[in-house]
C-alpha cells in the first residue's frame, strides 16, 4: 500500500471516529433532554393565568384549624371600619412610594419568590407562613434571602388592604408575588412553593439540616412534632427533640423548629428560622455530586408548585456551579426602626424600606 493510500485510509479512519463520536454525543444529549422534559413535566407547572381568586379562602382555612384570626377578612363589619381611615392611609402610602421606586430591569439578577403555605391539604391555596426573595445577584457574585414577615400591612391588587400572608391564600403564588411587585417596586421572575408536607420531604432529601436548638425552642417545637406527626399519621415519640444544642434535623424536625413563633423575638426571630432552614438545605446541597443533585430535583420537583419555564429551569441548572460560591445574605422586611404595629399588624416605612431593599439586593458591586 502506498504512502498516499495509507494516508487516505487513515482519514477515513479518522473521518467514521469523528462521526462515531458526534452521533454518541448526540444520542448522549437527546438522553438528558429526554431525562429533563420527564423531570419537569414531573413538576408541579401551573400557568399564571390557570390561577384563580379564592374568596372563600377564609372558610376553608377555618374548615382546616388555619384560620389566621389577625386577617382583616375575618373582622366584623364595625371593627373594619373602625381602622378604615388607617387602611386608606396604608394605601396612599404605599402607591405613592411605589411610585417613585419603579420595578428594576436588570440583565445581572434573577429573583424567585420561594412560599411556605401552612396548608395541610389541597382545598385552598394556603396562607403563606414563609416568603422568602431569593435574588441571585451575578455582579455582587451574593444570594440574597430576603424574608417578607407574614403580619406586614400590603394593598393586594384588586383586593385592597389585607395581612401580606393574604394574598396567597386568596390567589396563590402569583397573587402573592404581584402584590410584593405592586407593594416594594421589586423584580420577581418566578415563584416557587411549597406546603409543610412537602418540605419535610425536602430536607429529608438532602439528608437533613444541623440547626443549633435552644431548650425553650427544642420544647416548642415538639408541640408543632406532635401535630405534624398526627397529621401525618406517625408517631411523635420518635421525633422528639430531647434537648437544646445542635442537633442534626430531620424533615418534621426542621419544618416543626421553622414553625416557632413564640420564643425570643416572636414572628422576627421565626423568620431567621425560615432561613437558617433553607441556607442548611443550600449549604448541603453544595456538596452533592452531579448525579445526586439530578436525583434530588427528580424526586423534589414534584413536591414544588410552580410557574418557572423549561427554558429558565436549564439556564438554571447550568450555573449551578458557579452559583455554589456565591455568599448568601439574609435580611428580612421590615427592618428594624423603619416600621411599626397597629392592629397586631406591620406598617413599614414604605419609601425608606424600598430604597434600603432596592440597594442591597441590586447592588452593583
Amino acid at each position: 500500500m502506498s504512502r498516499e493510500e495509507n494516508k487516505g485510509r487513515w482519514k477515513k479512519i479518522v473521518l467514521i471516529v469523528v462521526a462515531v463520536i458526534a452521533i454518541l454525543a448526540a444520542a448522549a444529549g437527546a438522553a438528558v433532554y429526554v431525562l429533563f422534559q420527564y423531570m419537569y413535566s414531573a413538576s408541579q407547572h401551573v400557568a399564571d393565568e390557570e390561577v384563580t381568586i379564592d374568596f372563600n379562602y377564609v372558610e376553608k382555612a377555618e374548615a382546616e384549624g388555619a384560620l389566621d384570626e389577625g386577617d382583616l377578612a375575618t373582622l366584623a363589619p364595625d371593627e373594619a371600619s373602625a381602622i378604615e381611615s388607617e387602611l386608606n392611609s396604608v394605601i396612599v402610602q404605599i402607591e405613592s412610594a411605589a411610585a417613585q421606586q419603579e420595578v428594576p430591569i436588570s440583565d445581572y439578577c434573577y429573583s424567585i419568590l420561594l412560599i411556605g403555605s401552612d396548608r395541610r391539604n389541597t382545598s385552598w391555596y394556603g396562607n403563606s407562613d414563609a416568603m422568602i426573595l431569593l435574588t441571585i445577584n451575578s455582579k455582587t457574585k451574593k444570594i440574597y434571602m430576603t424574608s417578607f414577615m407574614r403580619d406586614l400591612y400590603a394593598n393586594i391588587p384588586n383586593v385592597g388592604v389585607r395581612k401580606l400572608n393574604a394574598a396567597h391564600a386568596l390567589g396563590g403564588g402569583p397573587l402573592l408575588a404581584d402584590t410584593l411587585r405592586s407593594n416594594y417596586g421589586v423584580l420577581i421572575n418566578n415563584y416557587a412553593s411549597v406546603d409543610f408536607n412537602s418540605m419535610s420531604t425536602i430536607v429529608d432529601l438532602v439528608g437533613g439540616v444541623d440547626i443549633d436548638v435552644s431548650a425553650d425552642e427544642a420544647r416548642v417545637a415538639n408541640n408543632y412534632i406532635k401535630e405534624i406527626c398526627q397529621l401525618q399519621g406517625r408517631d411523635p415519640n420518635a421525633y422528639y427533640l430531647q434537648g437544646g444544642g445542635v442537633i442534626h434535623l430531620n424533615g418534621i424536625q426542621a419544618v416543626a423548629y421553622a414553625r416557632i413563633r413564640y420564643v425570643g423575638n416572636a414572628d422576627y426571630q421565626r423568620t431567621e428560622r425560615q432561613r437558617e432552614v433553607l441556607s442548611g438545605i443550600l449549604n448541603k446541597s453544595k456538596s452533592l455530586s452531579v448525579t445526586q443533585l439530578t436525583n434530588l430535583a427528580n424526586q423534589m420537583l414534584p413536591l414544588i408548585t410552580h410557574n418557572i419555564d423549561q427554558g429558565t429551569v436549564l439556564s438554571l441548572v447550568a450555573r449551578i456551579p458557579e452559583l455554589m460560591g456565591y455568599t448568601i445574605v439574609t435580611d428580612r422586611v421590615p427592618y428594624d426602626g423603619l416600621y411599626y404595629g397597629s392592629n397586631e399588624m406591620l406598617v413599614p416605612d414604605f419609601q425608606q424600606t424600598i430604597s434600603r431593599l432596592h440597594a442591597t439586593i441590586y447592588a452593583t458591586e
